[in-house]
């Protein structure tokens, strides 16, 4: 697309070169020789625990992106209604794959031309994941994107395995108690990521998530304190 030959005046091969320069080392980046990637925060001014259209979460990349192997990542905590801390022993956890049961929406757009729309992402991608991802993936990712399985119907420590690594992962490990910071694959949400794996280039890449209620995020029993994800940062890495 972008030739040296075609390039004039010095200013214009300088430009060129930068550009083909930018290319190269993007293309050396997707051999996984040498990982550069750059954080964009979310531009929804704080409403990341809003619900609704009014709370919609939204990225817009730079000019130079590598969707497939770009990914967000979810910083927040589980805590109860009153935002205190849950104790080892509380049978309380996040679902599988439960950062996409956050949104009722999320949508992805190359200058303002929508790509892929995709609604109930959360039941969407766990049902993709349960095709694609082995049965060792969970164990393989070492929960960052909070991917183990339920091996039974309730919320139990012992009896349902997924939901006591995931209990651990969550309630147990953090010190302080609650908070988290999970990665999940741009791949694992559009399926745009799956068919193009080229550098996108001098195109404004946005992403938005609308944001909707914990009903679907929270796994527990009827002992456990009612409580809430409150997200505290959304960044995309591309």
């Amino acid at each position: 697309m972008y030739k040296t030959s075609h390039c004039g005046s010095k200013q214009q091969q300088r430009s060129c070169t930068a550009i083909s320069h930018t290319i190269a080392c993007s293309r050396y980046i997707c051999k996984g020789v040498i990982r550069h990637t750059h954080p964009f925060r979310d531009e929804s001014h704080n409403q990341l625990n809003a619900t609704g259209e009014v709370a919609k979460v939204y990225f817009t990349s730079g000019l130079g992106t590598h969707p497939c192997e770009s990914y967000l990542v979810f910083d927040g905590k589980l805590v109860k209604n009153d935002d205190a801390a849950y104790a080892d022993a509380d049978v309380i956890t996040l679902t599988n794959n439960a950062m996409m049961q956050l949104f009722s929406n999320i949508k992805c757009q190359l200058l303002g031309q929508e790509i892929e729309s995709l609604f109930h992402p959360g039941q969407a991608t766990t049902m993709l994941g349960l095709l694609k991802f082995p049965d060792g993936f969970q164990k393989s990712t070492d929960l960052i994107q909070l991917w183990y399985k339920d091996n039974g119907t309730t919320a139990h420590l012992q009896n349902n395995q997924g939901f006591g690594f995931r209990q651990q992962y969550i309630v147990q490990k953090p010190d302080p108690k609650g908070p988290f910071s999970l990665r999940v694959s741009l791949k694992h949400i559009v399926g745009f990521c799956d068919d193009y794996e080229k550098i996108v280039y001098g195109f404004k890449h946005q992403l938005s998530l609308i944001r909707k209620g914990d009903n679907d995020v929270i796994f527990r029993n009827n002992v456990a304190d009612a409580g809430k994800v409150v997200l505290t940062k959304l960044s995309w890495y591309c």
